[in-house]
């Protein structure tokens, strides 16, 4: 590998590789790359990403464009690669995990529910029992409370915190929340070091609609590329890529 006056020969290449641990962020990349060149945008695809490309960019000209590219060492077949992988990506994950994602969607469901809630922990389980009658009382609001006592971050949101999906939580913090109803107050509970209290504020349903999808279809993507990259960095042979172009 050469740059200008500077040259690394193949075998400190590889040392390189193996001491920064780069082999899997490379191998990713160079799958990602593979799988760009299998789906193979159309030239209009490709002169509109780099058009929408120049604008976010304000190259005003070509040369401008010229002299970005100089910048970053980089040719206009570097630049085009670099464009089209997010959208190849993309039309790969859709073909591939597009036709099972409604089923993958209700397994996974109950875990991308969010909810918003308010949340107080303290260690002194005779405070949190004063301030669960407090609270329930309408002596004090759970804000207050929160801002006044939690002993957690939360603190400085005044106990609120979400929306945030389910399956991203503490599991016996989502199971709880799983069972409750807006405005429902539970009592002080202990959950490890703490004496928590809890109260939903909104559970919001997971809907497959155009962001939940794309969501998913990362999330398979990324899957599957980590599976590939470990089976071929353990010495096995993955399977063929395949990407069906569209009519």
């Amino acid at each position: 590998m050469q740059w200008q006056h500077w040259t690394i020969e193949d075998e400190a290449l590889q040392g390189l590789i193996r001491r920064q641990e780069l082999a899997p962020t490379l191998l990713k990349r160079c799958i990602e790359e593979e799988i760009t060149a299998l789906v193979n945008l159309s030239d209009a695809c490709l002169d509109d990403l780099e058009q929408r490309f120049r604008e976010q960019q304000s190259l005003q000209s070509d040369e401008d464009l010229q002299a970005w590219l100089e910048r970053k060492h980089w040719s206009q077949e570097d630049l085009l690669l670099h464009l089209a992988r997010p959208e190849a990506l993309k039309c790969f994950s859709e073909q591939r995990f597009g036709p099972g994602l409604e089923e993958h969607f209700l397994t996974r469901k109950s875990n991308l529910d969010t909810a918003l809630y308010s949340l107080l922990r303290v260690r002194d389980p005779g405070l949190a029992r004063e301030l669960w009658i407090q609270i329930s009382e309408g002596e004090i609001s759970f804000a207050d409370a929160a801002a006044q006592h939690s002993d957690g971050p939360e603190a400085s949101s005044r106990g609120l915190l979400g929306p945030m999906a389910l399956g991203d939580l503490q599991p016996e913090l989502a199971e709880r929340l799983r069972h409750m109803q807006p405005g429902d107050l539970r009592p002080p509970e202990a959950l490890g070091p703490w004496v928590l209290l809890l109260r939903l504020e909104k559970l919001t349903p997971a809907r497959l609609d155009e962001g939940m999808r794309q969501r998913l279809l990362q999330e398979q993507l990324d899957q599957w590329l980590q599976a590939r990259c470990q089976a071929v960095l353990e010495g096995e042979q993955p399977e063929e890529l395949h990407y069906d172009p569209s009519p």
